[in-house]
């Protein structure tokens, strides 16, 4: 097999076309919260005047163009998966995102679609046939969405200079944190369908119960306990961490 079969190929360039649509999503996500990274990101790049918001918006609109064509060169599929992420974006950035968890379940949904798109760019049967693709979307979306409700936390105090409506903001820290571990609990039982199932090797086994989800779930426990915000960064550190852990034991499964 070669690199110009469509079996590595259409994979790899769903990759990028995902990576650039991502990256758009980013910008406007940074455009629209320009007034709020005023106070929980100083550091950003429009929040110090180096770029302006003209030429964010040019970056954004241009990312997704190239996206669209590179969906468009492997599947009508694809293309459609990647026009749905795009309007998914725009809804949660303009939107969604002022909502009490509608915004945390479309970065989660988005979060998953990666996997459904590169499923896509293969073959439209096999990707929703398990174990497939459909594994990698599930754990993804939960794990995102976990990841999203610690990351409002975090940003508590910028949400509600803006006037948003988070979980945290709703309910405060502690019950967050709750409803992050009831999520991650939920996640972590999902891991076990496919031991039981004889899916995978005795290394998914390994990396996912004993190195992601038992050290997560005691983490997330220590959180409810201090969720200050040194506590909060370590724990969306940790999970992006176990995200990629995921990834590895899913692969090499």
């Amino acid at each position: 097999m070669t690199w110009g079969e469509p079996e590595i190929l259409n994979p790899l360039i769903a990759s990028l076309a995902t990576f650039l649509v991502c990256a758009s999503g980013n910008i406007v996500n940074d455009i629209v919260d320009v007034h709020i990274d005023r106070i929980n990101r100083p550091e950003r790049v429009l929040v110090q005047q180096k770029l302006s918001i003209t030429i964010a918006k040019v970056y954004a609109t241009l990312l997704n163009i190239i996206a669209l064509s590179l969906a468009l060169f492997i599947n009508l599929d694809v293309f459609i998966a990647a026009l749905s992420a795009i309007s998914l974006l725009y809804l949660y950035n303009y939107k969604a995102k002022q909502a009490p968890l509608i915004g945390n379940i479309i970065i989660a949904l988005l979060a998953g679609m990666v996997f459904i798109t590169g499923g896509l760019s293969i073959n439209r049967v096999l990707t929703m046939t398990l174990p497939g693709p459909l594994i990698g979307a599930i754990f993804a979306f939960l794990f995102h969405l976990v990841r999203e409700i610690i990351k409002d936390i975090e940003d508590i105090d910028g949400d509600l200079q803006a006037g948003l409506k988070t979980i945290p903001i709703l309910f405060g820290k502690r019950v967050s944190v709750v409803v992050a571990m009831i999520l991650f609990l939920i996640l972590t039982l999902f891991t076990y369908y496919p031991i039981f199932s004889g899916w995978y090797s005795d290394w998914y086994k390994i990396l996912t119960v004993y190195v992601v989800d038992l050290p997560l779930l005691a983490f997330l426990i220590f959180l409810w306990g201090n969720p200050n915000r040194k506590m909060l960064a370590a724990t969306s550190l940790l999970l992006k961490i176990g995200m990629g852990i995921g990834i590895v034991a899913l692969i090499f499964s």
